[in-house]
């Protein structure tokens, strides 16, 4: 087992976990984002933001990594637990504006599980500094243990300056957490054996935020999942399968599920949302989220160094321009207008813009 205990500096109540080297705190807005409690901040990847009841000063502080959940000692007045990942092979516990750091015995690629323990924050927030001659006031201990991601918790209790940490995180936007949420359950997902047993599972909606899709699917369960995500567009029209059908044969079973995926992209893409491809190996594990959510999926699967695409036209399938597009399109609409052989027809397309940026919305 892993163990730092010394006393360390801190200021303006914070000290920080960092698996990025040279990389700078996170803002504490970001890194409570979604959170249901305070003192321990996870919300971005590779970093934990600690907050202690001293404002400035040395307070005691104890790390420990362990290979499993350790028990918790019953004289530790808060306790909260949250999820970690570290994002390089070098992890520290760093004071404000890397005054000082220590390293951490984290591996790189593992999903942990941190305990954030509390004593004395209330008579160190009375007290708010601590001189280097005066008794200590407040002690912490931070614990890591291999375990899959969860939610954060508040395990216990007890200080009323822990109350108010906890508050302040409920009132920051949970946007982060959702995509980390997101994040987490294609993890998950990705476990052996969770990909089939959700596949085979009576609902299609046992993971609100994922779809998971065979590459062997029909197009009866390719839309029954989609339209199970909690984050479907109700907009979403569905009038151009029948077309669809007649111009792609389901010889090719994986050709044609990877074209019908890429028709309902370019029509969710059109109504300002995403349908998000997330690295899964053989199945298709896909989500729909807005443009801003997706760019913060981008960065946060980039920092674990796993993808996501944006499913639309040409994403798998071969001979896809826009203007072809246009004129697919143009020609399922007024095909049946068209009389006559030998018939030239000229029309000039414009490819469709990005939409504008919709409004995030909640995944889950």
């Amino acid at each position: 087992m892993f163990k730092l205990e010394r006393e360390v500096g801190v200021s303006y109540c914070q000290i920080y976990v960092e698996s990025v080297p040279g990389g700078i705190a996170p803002r504490m807005h970001e890194a409570f984002a979604g959170q249901s409690s305070g003192l321990c901040g996870a919300a971005v990847p590779g970093k934990l933001f600690l907050c202690t009841g001293l404002h400035s000063g040395k307070v005691g502080f104890t790390v420990e990594v362990h290979d499993q959940a350790p028990p918790l000692d019953p004289a530790w007045e808060d306790v909260v637990e949250v999820s970690f990942y570290s994002v390089s092979d070098q992890s520290f516990l760093a004071q404000w504006a890397g005054e000082a750091h220590w390293a951490l015995d984290l591996e790189e690629g593992i999903d942990y599980r941190v305990r954030y323990c509390a004593q004395g924050m209330d008579q160190a927030r009375e007290k708010d500094v601590r001189l280097d001659d005066e008794p200590l006031l407040d002690r912490y201990l931070l614990q890591f243990w291999p375990a899959p991601p969860e939610p954060d918790r508040v395990v216990r209790q007890t200080s009323q300056a822990a109350a108010y940490d906890h508050d302040y995180a409920r009132q920051q936007p949970d946007f982060e957490f959702s995509v980390r949420a997101l994040m987490a359950q294609q993890r998950a997902l990705l476990t052996a054996g969770a990909a089939e047993s959700c596949r085979d599972a009576e609902s299609p909606a046992g993971i609100a935020g994922i779809a998971v899709i065979s590459r062997e699917a029909d197009p009866r369960s390719v839309r029954e999942r989609l339209t199970s995500l909690s984050s479907y567009p109700a907009a979403l029209p569905w009038d151009w399968v029948a077309a669809f059908d007649a111009e792609h044969g389901e010889d090719d079973r994986v050709g044609y599920i990877q074209a019908f995926l890429e028709e309902i992209g370019e029509h969710a893409f059109a109504l300002g949302t995403v349908l998000a491809a997330l690295d899964s190996g053989r199945d298709y594990y896909l989500a729909f989220v807005t443009p801003t959510q997706f760019e913060q999926l981008s960065q946060l699967l980039t920092g674990h160094r796993m993808g996501v695409e944006s499913v639309r036209y040409g994403r798998w399938t071969q001979g896809y321009s826009p203007e072809m597009s246009a004129l697919r399109a143009w020609v399922r609409a007024n095909g049946h207008k068209v009389t006559g052989r030998g018939t030239t027809i000229t029309a000039s397309f414009v490819s469709p813009g990005t939409p504008e940026e919709a409004e995030p919305d909640r995944l889950a």
